[in-house]
């Protein structure tokens, strides 16, 4: 199975029922906007992350599996970063249209000091500790992906908390049944992956655990993580109009 096969089986399906559900609404205005914005973001955000896995060695792809390559990464795994997004984008409008809030939105000001003065704090902390801990041969090797995972993704997560922490506890069920659900479908379609040798991991580079002696447990992590990450960014960018 190539990785372009298997966007056909497992994520294209999934994102053309989500993309044409009745009612759907991701292309009206008031989403269409944050949608372009967030995909942006993931993109960029993502981009170097996944690029500096592969070139270090901690996965990479069978050259017959995929069609080229842009930098380090095949095309198809730029592609999955915009599917997932819209995966969960789209399964969020959904939710938003089937079960609209009872409750408006508490309001955030970004400028007041308790979320500026922590968020600066916050954000210098992962920057020093990041430059501290900068090259991987100072740890042990099979810590390299868990490390590359958990400290790229958790501090935006618990940032995104400090400053909008007044909309997630009213969107609760919007940010965390995507997020779940999503998480759980790549999981499983990942673990087929694995198993037809679309992507392979460096063993030398992860701790040994792996769900049924295949998927290492960051991978799993891995989905659910991007998929919360997502599910959080949307509601703060979607106007509070259509909340």
């Amino acid at each position: 199975m190539t990785y372009a096969k298997f966007h056909l089986i497992f994520n294209v399906p999934l994102l053309l029922l989500l993309a044409f559900w009745p009612g759907q609404a991701l292309a009206h205005p008031p989403f269409f906007i944050p949608c372009l914005v967030l995909l942006t973001v993931v993109m960029i955000f993502t981009t170097p992350w996944d690029n500096f896995a592969v070139a270090k060695g901690i996965w990479g792809f069978p050259r017959e599996r995929f069609s080229f390559r842009i930098g380090w990464l095949p095309v198809e795994e730029y592609a999955f970063f915009i599917i997932q997004s819209l995966h969960v984008m789209l399964l969020q409008v959904l939710l938003l249209r089937a079960f609209p809030p009872a409750a408006s939105l508490l309001e955030i000001d970004v400028t007041a000091p308790c979320v500026w003065v922590p968020c600066g704090l916050f954000f210098g902390a992962w920057i020093i500790y990041g430059v501290a801990k900068r090259t991987l041969p100072r740890r042990l090797p099979r810590y390299h992906y868990a490390w590359h995972l958990l400290y790229w993704f958790l501090p935006v997560i618990l940032l995104q908390w400090i400053i909008a922490w007044p909309i997630f506890l009213t969107r609760l069920h919007f940010i965390l049944i995507p997020t779940l659900l999503i998480g759980t479908w790549l999981s499983f379609a990942d673990y087929i992956a694995i198993g037809k040798g679309i992507w392979h991991f460096d063993e030398k580079q992860i701790t040994g655990v792996k769900f049924r002696g295949l998927m290492p447990w960051k991978e799993i992590a891995f989905f659910y993580l991007t998929s919360l990450l997502v599910s959080q960014s949307f509601p703060m960018l979607i106007p509070e109009s259509v909340h």
